[in-house]
C-alpha cells in the first residue's frame, strides 16, 4: 500500500474522531482538531506529488511485483504489444468482449478522483459483487427483537426478516480520444489522462441513477423548513433519523442558508467534522448542482433520511479499458473505451422521505 493511501486512512480516522467529539458535545475539542485535518490534507498532497515523481523518474528493469511494471504491462497489453512472461502474469483480460481490467493502483486513482467530486454512492450501502446478476440477502423493515431460544426449541423462521434483493449489473462507459504520440510512451500512466474525464462522467451517471431511485421515496409537501423538521422527528424511525443526511440542490441550499431562528442565529451550521460542509438540525447537508438535481417548477426538493438503508449499490468494483486505432485513423488518435458496471436497488422504503417545499410569497 502506498504511503499516501495510509495517510488517507488516517485522515478518515481523524474525521471520525471529530464527529465523535461533536456528537458528545465537546465542541472546543472537535474544533481544535480541524487544524490537524487541514495539515494532513496538505501532507497527502505533498506525498502524492512525490509518489508521482518517483513513477515518472523510474528507470531500470521492471520486475513482476514492481508497481511501474504493472503500468507498463497494462499499457503494452492494451496497445497489442508483446509482453514478457512476468508482465503477462500481471495483466487481467476480459473474456466477454475484449479489453483489460485496470490495475489496482490505477483503479484507486480513479476512485480518489471520484471522491473529490460529490458522489452520492459514498452515502449508499455499497455491496461488491463478482457476478453480473444474482440476488443478495438484505434485512428489510426489521423491528423484531432477539429470539429467546429455549433448549432444543425449534427456531421460528417467521421472525427472521430478510429479503432477497435481485440485481443485474449494467455497463456504463465512455469513449475517450488519446494522442498516438502519448501512447508511444509505454511508461505513461493512462489513468492520469483518461481518469479525470471518466471520473466526472461516472459520478454524474451514478448520481443520476441514485436520484431516480430516491424519487420513489414517500413524498411530503409543505410551505417551509418545518416539514424537514417533521420528517426527522416523526416520519423517520428515530434510529434512521440519527444517521440521516439531507440531500438537496443549489436552490434548496440557498433557501436553508437564509433561515434564522427567533434570536437571529443562522439555522445552517458549520460541520466541524468536515471543512466547508454544513449541517441543518445536526444533519449533514449534501449539495448537488441544479443541473444534476433539477428543482420542480416553483418548488424546492430535499431528500431526508439514511441513504445506506434505502439504496443498495451493487458494484462490480473493476474498470475495463480497450482501444481502437482504426476508429481514430483520420485524427492521428486512438480511441479508448472505459467501462464500469453497477446496479442500484431500493431496500428499506421507509428510510428516506422526499420533502418538496412550495414557498409562500
Amino acid at each position: 500500500m502506498k504511503k499516501s493511501q495510509e495517510m488517507y486512512q488516517k485522515l478518515e480516522g481523524l474525521k471520525n474522531d471529530i464527529a465523535g467529539l461533536q456528537a458528545e458535545g465537546k465542541i472546543d475539542e472537535a474544533h481544535a482538531k480541524l487544524a490537524d485535518v487541514e495539515n494532513l490534507r496538505k501532507s497527502i498532497a505533498v506525498q502524492e506529488a512525490l509518489e508521482e515523481e518517483e513513477v515518472e523518474n523510474f528507470e531500470g528493469t521492471p520486475t513482476a511485483t514492481d508497481e511501474v511494471s504493472e503500468v507498463v504491462a497494462f499499457n503494452k497489453a492494451v496497445l497489442g504489444k508483446s509482453l514478457s512472461e512476468p508482465e503477462n502474469a500481471l495483466v487481467e483480460r476480459v473474456d466477454e468482449d475484449g479489453g483489460y481490467l485496470v490495475p489496482k493502483e490505477q483503479k484507486t486513482q480513479i476512485e480518489e478522483l471520484k471522491r473529490q467530486l460529490i458522489p452520492l454512492k459514498q452515502y449508499c450501502n455499497v455491496i461488491p459483487v463478482g457476478t453480473l446478476s444474482g440476488s443478495f440477502p438484505l434485512e428489510v423493515d426489521a423491528n423484531d427483537k432477539l429470539t429467546n431460544f429455549a433448549e432444543m426449541a425449534e427456531i421460528n423462521q417467521s421472525t427472521i426478516k430478510f429479503g432477497q434483493v435481485a440485481f443485474t449489473l449494467v455497463d456504463y462507459g465512455d469513449i475517450i480520444p488519446i494522442s498516438n504520440t502519448l501512447l508511444q510512451d509505454e511508461k505513461a500512466n493512462l489513468t492520469n489522462y483518461v481518469g479525470r474525464r471518466f471520473a466526472k462522467k461516472a459520478v454524474r451517471t451514478e448520481n443520476e441513477v441514485i436520484l431516480a431511485l430516491l424519487k420513489t421515496a414517500t413524498k411530503k409537501t409543505g410551505a417551509d423548513y418545518k416539514v424537514i423538521q417533521t420528517a426527522l422527528n416523526k416520519d423517520l424511525d428515530p434510529a434512521i433519523a440519527m444517521s440521516s443526511i439531507i440531500v438537496t440542490n443549489q436552490d434548496g441550499y440557498d433557501y436553508l442558508d437564509t433561515l434564522k431562528d427567533e434570536n437571529g442565529r443562522e439555522l445552517l451550521k458549520d460541520n466541524l467534522a468536515e471543512a466547508g460542509a454544513k449541517t441543518f438540525k445536526g444533519k449533514t447537508v449534501v449539495v448537488m448542482s441544479n443541473t444534476e438535481f433539477v428543482s420542480p417548477v416553483g418548488k424546492l426538493p430535499f431528500y431526508v433520511g439514511d441513504l445506506a438503508e434505502f439504496v443498495a449499490f451493487f458494484d462490480r468494483e473493476v474498470y475495463e479499458m480497450a482501444v481502437s486505432k482504426e476508429a481514430g485513423f483520420t485524427k492521428n488518435a486512438t480511441f479508448m473505451r472505459v467501462i464500469e458496471r453497477f446496479d442500484v436497488k431500493k431496500v428499506d422504503t421507509k428510510a428516506v422521505v422526499y420533502v418538496e417545499l412550495t414557498l409562500v410569497p
